[in-house]
Order: structure tokens, then sequence, then C-alpha cells
């Protein structure tokens, strides 16, 4: 294998994805189309005021994308949309591999001679504080052996509804991190910097121009959406009969719907902000009046970003491309434009040095979804089951023994029978954990190789989760810089049923 070479592995030996999403990607186009079709620009219904707030809150944060708004605000270039929570330090890597989709298809786009402008979705109105104010990190290598991950995490003593973005980044979790990455602190980690900002700042220092942030709340962003809100309360009643037929139908399938009401009332549509930016649930159609303190739910946010940007693409991870499994039909229902729908891409980073594993350990990818016992257990098949036919053997022995001594003693002590019935379960406790024991050691004979998998699982499935849904890229960055971006975007897949493991 060579540096460059990058091991595959099918989404389907991927842990947790969706079975809607796996037969969507193979073809099943019954709730949502695959098309893929040349793309045109069309013009935009921007408002001058949309398009200054899109330019001037990229400029604050170091963003210059005045070329990209204004040739889109013109019909210039095609949207390609993705979005994702202001996570603390960039959060997990997913949110890169969606950036990465974005600029891969723009690159491809370009090479077609179609022109594209990418608007990358922020979502500051989120209320899931403790989801935001974490992040976990590669163990450093004196901690491996203990643990895979380091987790950080700011936390507060009471419940709200309080809206994320604009809340500054607690001064204790910054200083958890800057103390464990060895770092001076950054300007996007400033003393009360918002998790908004310090969000927007790290990837405008990441990635650079070429990619314009949207701010979802927007005033200016709410008030060109409020015709799409005022004709979803004009059709309430009908939305919501849309959204149970589409769920029961996806239901009767065998897929499990993304969004579901909570005890037999109406489907959540929107919030309302109130002065404190806390977000009301809304139970009927929302007073249009004020549009800038209607908050979307998972289930119309994505129509506001296809009423406003048209996007010939939305790029989304698994849950995403099930929503628009779930409102399909909303789109013709409200007269929205459905933009293709496609899956952001999926990678695993690691250094070169543990990839080379793979090749070099004759090690499957799909494999590292597992533990190191029993990936090197399944090499051992005839020494395991030998294992297991003596423990089994034993076992049966063992309680032709006991029974003997029962049939011996219970007639002069009857309660002798629980204590029977505790030592038994204790006897098969051990015997089991002595034959585990003993795999262990037989997958121990090739320890070199039995070090290599433990490095590999660890690093690519820490703590039994998937390294991209849990790992934040922020301390990989630290050390390869745009090595790291240029890697993922030359490798990246998206809309494809693969995940890659990318060598750094």
């Amino acid at each position: 294998m060579s540096d460059s070479a990058c091991p595959r592995v099918s989404l389907a030996h991927y842990p947790g994805m969706s079975r809607f999403v796996l037969d969507w990607l193979g073809g099943d186009q019954r709730f949502l189309p695959r098309t893929k079709s040349t793309p045109s620009p069309s013009t935009p219904d921007a408002s001058p005021e949309l398009i200054s707030a899109l330019i001037e809150s990229n400029q604050r944060w170091g963003l210059f994308v005045r070329e990209e708004v204004e040739s889109w605000a013109r019909g210039e270039s095609i949207a390609l949309v993705a979005g994702q929570q202001v996570g603390f330090a960039g959060g997990p890597l997913y949110t890169l591999a969606k950036i990465a989709s974005l600029l891969k298809l723009k690159r491809e786009y370009a090479a077609n001679g179609i022109r594209a402008t990418i608007f990358f979705w922020l979502a500051t109105e989120d209320h899931d504080y403790n989801e935001v104010a974490a992040l976990s990190l590669p163990a450093k290598a004196a901690n491996h052996g203990r643990r895979d991950l380091i987790h950080l995490r700011a936390t507060r003593g009471f419940e709200s509804k309080e809206t994320v973005g604009p809340l500054p980044i607690p001064s204790p979790l910054i200083d958890e991190l800057t103390t464990y990455m060895t770092m001076s602190r950054p300007p996007y980690l400033r003393e009360g910097i918002t998790f908004r900002d310090s969000f927007a700042e790290l990837i405008a220092t990441a990635i650079g121009n070429g990619i314009v942030l949207v701010d979802s709340l927007l005033p200016e962003l709410r008030r060109a959406g409020a015709p799409l809100f005022a004709s979803i309360g004009a059709q309430w009643d009908a939305v919501q009969r849309e959204l149970a037929t589409r769920s029961a139908a996806l239901h009767d399938t065998g897929y499990t719907p993304q969004v579901v009401p909570r005890n037999n009332e109406p489907y959540t549509l929107f919030f309302r902000l109130n002065a404190r930016g806390e977000r009301e649930l809304l139970t009927s159609p929302p007073d249009v009046s004020s549009p800038e303190t209607i908050s979307t739910s998972a289930l119309t946010r994505p129509l506001l970003q296809d009423f406003i940007f048209r996007p010939a693409v939305f790029v989304g991870g698994p849950a995403e491309v099930s929503y628009y499994a779930q409102i399909g039909s909303l789109h013709a229902l409200l007269g929205v434009t459905m933009p293709r729908v496609a899956l952001r891409g999926h990678a695993l980073v690691a250094p070169k040095r543990i990839v080379r594993y793979f090749e070099r350990f004759g090690i499957a990818p799909e494999e590292i979804f597992s533990t190191a016992d029993d990936v090197l257990a399944e090499r051992e098949p005839k020494g395991v089951a030998e294992i297991h036919s003596i423990r089994d053997e034993a076992k049966r022995d063992l309680m032709k023994q006991i029974e003997r001594i029962s049939d011996l003693a219970l007639p002069a002590d009857h309660a002798l029978a629980r204590s029977i019935h505790r030592s038994v379960g204790h006897l098969e406790y051990h015997f089991d954990k002595l034959a585990e024991r003993a795999v262990r050691g037989l997958a121990r004979k090739d320890r070199e190789r039995y070090a290599a998998v433990k490095e590999l699982i660890a690093t690519l499935y820490p703590d039994r989760v998937v390294q991209d849904r849990i790992v934040g890229w922020f301390a990989w960055w630290c050390e390869s810089g745009s090595y790291l971006i240029d890697r993922l975007v030359d490798e990246i897949e998206p809309d494809s049923d693969v995940c890659k493991v990318v060598s750094l």
C-alpha cells in the first residue's frame, strides 16, 4: 500500500448506519430521488439586505466572500449547501467531512465549467448546550492503554432552551483545551468569545475564503424566509397530514422516521425566540409579523435553506438525508424546489504509520469495528473452538458432580439448595471468564499484530464509537494544518457508499 492509498470500507459495515440510507444509496428511490443531472444556475430572490448581511457577517469572521455571494445572487453560480452545530473547537470530524464534501463537489463542478458557491449553515439557534460545549480528543501516547479519548466538557446546572450560538464559551473549557494541547490562546478562543464566533473564525482560519458561512440567527435571513413561514402557517393542517402520511409510509416499509411527534401531538415545525433568547415551542401557525423571532425545527430548516438559497445540491449526514425522506412531499405542497440530496463523504483519519498496519498485517478495514481480541481470535478459529469445547465439557462434568452432591446432601439439609444454586452461577461465570482469558492469550501469540490491531481500533473506533462521529478534528489540524484539509478534499467521496481511511 502506498502512502497515498486509502483503505475503503463499505458503509454497510459502518456501525449504526441508517438502513434507509443504505437502501437509498443502493438505488431505492421510493422516498427520495437520487438524480445527478447537470445543474444550471438560477437567479434567487435574494434581497439586498440579505446579500449585505452575508457579506458583512463573514467579513467580521475574516472571510471575504463578496464575489461568491454576488455571483450567486446574479444567478451566475449554483448553490451548494450543508450545515452543522457550532461545536466547541470545530466539533467532531464529520463537520470537516461535510465541508470537504462541499469543496470536492465545487472542484468537480468547476472541472465541468459550472461555477458553484458554497453556503455552510451555522445552526446557532440550537439549544443543545451539552452537545455544543463538549469536545473529544485523541489521547496522547502516555495515556494509551488506559483510554482512547480525552473528553472536555462544560455543563450548566439548569435546563435551558436558550440558543447556544450567542453564548460565551466558558473560560475553563478553553483553558482545558489549550493546556492539553500545550498552546497559547489563539484569537478564535479569546476570552469571552461566543460559540458562533469561535466556530466561524476557526473555519475561516482553517479553510480560508471560498466558503460562505450563514448564521441561522441573522434577522435578514428570517425576514427572507417570511413568505415560507406564512405559507406553512396557511397550510398548517395539510403540512401535518403530509408529514403523518409520509412517516406512516416509511414505518410501513420497515424504516424508522427520523422525527416522531411527542405523545400524539402535532409535528414540531417552529419555535418562537423570546426576549431572553430562549426557544419556545409553537403548536399552531406562527405570527409572521415578526419573522426575526421565528426559529425552525429539524423538519422546517431544510425547507428554509431550499427556499432562500435554492441549492443545486444539499450535502447532509445520514440523519439529514432521512429528514428529506420525511419532508419530500412538502416541497411540492409549498412550491419549494427540491435540491439534489447527497450524503456527506465518510472519512476517518490516522497517521501513515498506523494506516500501513492494514497491509502489513493483512487486516481488513471493516475489522476495526470490533475489538483486538475478537479480530485476532478470528485468526485462530481452531484453537478458540478447542478452548470453548473444553469449557463446555468441563461445565457439563461439573454439573454432574454437583447433582451427585445434591442427591446426597439435600435430604439432610434443604437450605443447601440456595447455596448450590448460587455456587453454580459463580462457577459458570468463572468458567466463562477463564475461557475468555484463554482466548485472549491465544490471540496474543502474535504480540506485534495484536498491538497493531489495538492501535488501529483505538484510533478509528475509540470507545466503540466510529471516529468521525465523536473525535474532534482540531488536534489533527493543529498538527497537520492545511495538509489535513487538502487530504480530506482529495480523498473524500461525497454521495458514495464507502468510508475511507485517510492517511496523514
